[in-house]
């Protein structure tokens, strides 16, 4: 058995939840910022160029349900995941998944954790990390709790996990991204794998001789 690490939007998935999660919320007229959207757009600018700050974006992206309840967003996530996926779910995610159908798999993702959590149960996969709101009293703060799971957040929630879970310290590790964020965890993996890889990425993919898929083949 080998240890599969899953980054989630445009890797496991083709496309960003968290993007069509916004525009979900907006159809609903759950966004009241005029310049919501604009400011969505900067950023994905930004994370593209590899210069987001996730804190200030994992609060921008929580800002529409802060004072929401638990339950009232639950009823939102399951069918806007059950949208997604018919959408998201192509056949790469589907290889990937048959591929691995035996393995250990984790998603790992920045995204939102009620939403990685949904996703990933979806798909079949019962281990994941995303970005933890903070919640009081069942009351979505708005704010995060803990760090945004990106970068080097992503190898200590994994290795925490491993260390819980008494994971054979020599078993294989697979890791996908598409993201130059995510470099840390591909050089955690023994078997590191790029798909439709962002220009920094694959420069180095090219560099080290790393696997890239393309999405469009498949």
């Amino acid at each position: 058995m080998n240890l599969i690490l899953f980054d989630l939007d445009d890797s496991l998935i083709a496309g960003d939840s968290e993007s069509a999660w916004v525009d979900y919320l907006n159809n609903a007229s759950l966004i009241k910022e005029k310049d919501f959207k604009e400011k969505m757009k900067n950023f994905t600018n930004n994370y593209q160029k590899g210069k987001l700050d996730t804190y200030a974006y994992s609060k921008f992206l929580l800002s529409p349900i802060k004072g929401m309840s638990l339950s009232e967003v639950d009823k939102l996530t399951k069918p806007f995941c059950e949208e997604l996926l018919e959408i998201y779910k192509d056949n790469l995610t589907k290889d990937l998944l048959l591929k691995h159908n035996k393995d250990q798999c984790l998603v790992v993702s920045g995204t939102l954790s009620f939403l990685v959590k949904e996703i990933s149960l979806s798909l079949g996969i019962e281990t994941f990390f995303g970005t933890d709101p903070e919640v009081k009293n069942d009351i979505y703060t708005g704010g995060v709790k803990g760090n945004p799971n990106f970068g080097k957040e992503k190898i200590s929630r994994v290795k925490k996990w491993i260390k819980e879970k008494k994971i054979d310290l020599n078993i294989n590790i697979f890791a996908y991204s598409d993201s130059i964020y995510d470099l840390d965890l591909l050089n955690f993996s023994d078997k590191p794998t790029a798909i439709n890889p962002d220009k920094k990425l694959r420069k180095i993919c090219n560099e080290r001789n790393w696997e890239i898929i393309e999405r469009l083949n498949y």
